[in-house]
């Protein structure tokens, strides 16, 4: 399955619920989603300029949201901006988007050196094998890479959910479930133990999402089948799943 390369933003479960959401107008609860999408669409960190807000929304809904806390409504009105309250705490800012592509491109350079190293060093028993009639020594990364697409049950049967030293996944919200998907992730349940048990640290299902696609994107190769290779990089490289999982910063998400 593709990987699906849309923005999105998230909402607590329990949105429809809040004090200050349930009061509020279908069209008022609806700008503020609006609100929210476009400020990420934008990289705007939650501000939005009047101007454009009045021009896109209706004044009525934009004065409920403001009335909607005495001193903590969801927007505030300030100066010749809309603020939304909390966003950063939410919605991905242009800081965390920033800070996560540098720990990625920093994670990239190291398992490349990785893989260059580990190439250098394999490249001379090919040689060497060739120079003794021997043709059974695979020739390039790609046919030493096959058996990374192993099956999944291969490493699950040893090491099940309930087993993972107390590391199991009970219960998985439809969010995280939904970005496992769009990361190629099938199971993150069964997927979960197996990153659980290979890095030293905590690690929540969202984090665990956030830790397979790293991997998977750190393959120099289309990878067909996303919790095999995971599962099969936390068997053969257990050294650089815990770099990535450091470098990410994936214990405090």
């Amino acid at each position: 399955m593709p990987r699906d390369q849309r923005l999105f933003m998230t909402f607590p479960i329990d949105f429809p619920d809040h004090p200050k959401v349930r009061p509020l107008t279908p069209l008022a609860k609806w700008t503020f989603v609006e609100m929210n999408a476009y400020s990420r669409r934008l990289g705007l960190d939650g501000v939005i300029p009047v101007v454009a807000a009045r021009a896109m929304w209706s004044q009525k809904a934009l004065g409920d949201l403001v009335a909607s806390h005495p001193t903590r409504p969801l927007v505030q009105l300030v100066e010749d901006d809309y603020i939304l309250r909390s966003y950063a705490d939410h919605q991905l800012t242009n800081g965390d988007i920033e800070d996560l592509r540098e720990k990625r491109a920093a994670a990239g350079a190291k398992g490349g050196r990785a893989k260059a190293e580990r190439r250098q060093t394999s490249g001379k028993p090919v040689a060497s094998a060739k120079a003794n009639g021997k043709q059974n020594v695979p020739e390039s990364e790609s046919e030493s890479e096959i058996d990374l697409l192993t099956d999944m049950s291969t490493e699950t049967q040893s090491s099940p959910v309930s087993n993972a030293g107390g590391r199991g996944l009970d219960e998985v919200s439809e969010i995280v479930i939904q970005k496992a998907r769009n990361a190629g992730v099938r199971d993150i349940r069964k997927l979960y133990p197996i990153l659980a048990r290979t890095v030293d640290g905590p690690l929540t299902s969202a984090a665990a999402v956030e830790l397979a696609q790293v991997i998977a994107d750190r393959s120099q190769h289309p990878v067909k089948d996303v919790d095999a290779y995971v599962a099969t990089a936390c068997r053969k490289s257990p050294d650089d799943v815990q770099h990535w999982y450091d470098t990410c910063d994936l214990g405090v998400a």
